[in-house]
Parts: structure tokens; sequence; C-alpha cells
């Protein structure tokens, strides 16, 4: 068993952004222990000297790893202050790096995706207080297309609520 979420909120650098971005995520389809996660952000990328926005995407499976037990002295154990996920899921970034540049003439240097698939997998850590739960994610982000936007690996902090 672990300690279900409603939502949660937080800053990403890397990972599912090309440099960080602003994400809010939504939990559903709770098993004994596992869930789906769904993740949506925004961020600033600078494409050519140029502030251009991304968009995200993520669905992802967490699976626990530190359950509480039952036992016979203790049936109803509480939560544990630390839980730790397994995580894996797709995930993709949109970002306009053709921004101010003229829509018949792109360089074939220049060119880049729109739109950039990524394979998902990390570690998620839970630190569980009674009002609030703070969310530590560490992310391995392979792309499936080549991007010089895309990142390996990134990082996130936020908090969630129940």
């Amino acid at each position: 068993m672990y300690t279900p979420l409603r939502a949660g909120v937080g800053l990403e650098a890397f990972g599912t952004a090309p440099k960080g971005q602003l994400y809010a995520e939504s939990f559903f389809s709770y098993k004994t222990r596992a869930f789906w996660n769904v993740q949506a952000g925004v961020g600033l990328l600078n494409a050519k000297g140029t502030l251009t926005y991304s968009f995200s995407g993520a669905l992802t499976y967490s699976y626990l790893l530190n359950p509480y037990r039952r036992t016979q002295c203790n049936p109803v154990p509480g939560h544990r202050r630390f839980e730790t996920y397994l995580e894996g899921g797709i995930a993709s970034f949109f970002s306009d790096t053709r921004f101010n540049e003229p829509v018949f003439h792109i360089s074939k240097d220049g060119r880049q995706p729109l739109f950039t698939p990524l394979v998902l997998a990390g570690l998620r850590l839970h630190y569980v207080t009674d009002r609030r739960i703070y969310i530590l994610k560490f992310r391995y982000t392979p792309t499936l297309m080549e991007s010089k936007y895309a990142s390996v690996a990134g990082v996130a902090l936020g908090f969630g609520w129940r």
C-alpha cells in the first residue's frame, strides 16, 4: 500500500522538457502497489538567440518498491514517510524552433522536429507529511528521433495533495 495522490505541480529541469518547465500532473487507476500518471508542462527554450516556448506531456506507470506490510500485531499500518517508486512510460515535447524564420527558406542544418517523442524511465521519491506529499523525480529520457534540444536525463521537484 501507499499514500494516494489526487494531483501535483512542480518544476522540472531537462528530462521531458528541452531546458526547464512548470508541470502539473494527475494520478489515476490506482492498484495495490501501482498507479498511472499523466503530466503536462509548459517551458521556455532559447533557440538561435530567440526565446520560444515548449509544451510537454507524459504518461507513466509507477510501481511501489517499498510497501508497508500488514501484520497480526498491526493489521492497519500507517504510512511510510518515504515512498520509492520505479517509473516508466512515454513522453514527448513540442517546441517551435522555427520562430522568426522565413516560412519558405529553412536551411537544412537548422531543421529540427517540432514534435519529439521520448521513452521515460526513472525513480520517483515521495516524502509524505500530514498536509502535502513532496515529490522528487530522477528521469532517464532517451529520444526516439534525433533532436538537438532533447536531453538524456532530468530531475523534477514538486508537491502533491491527497
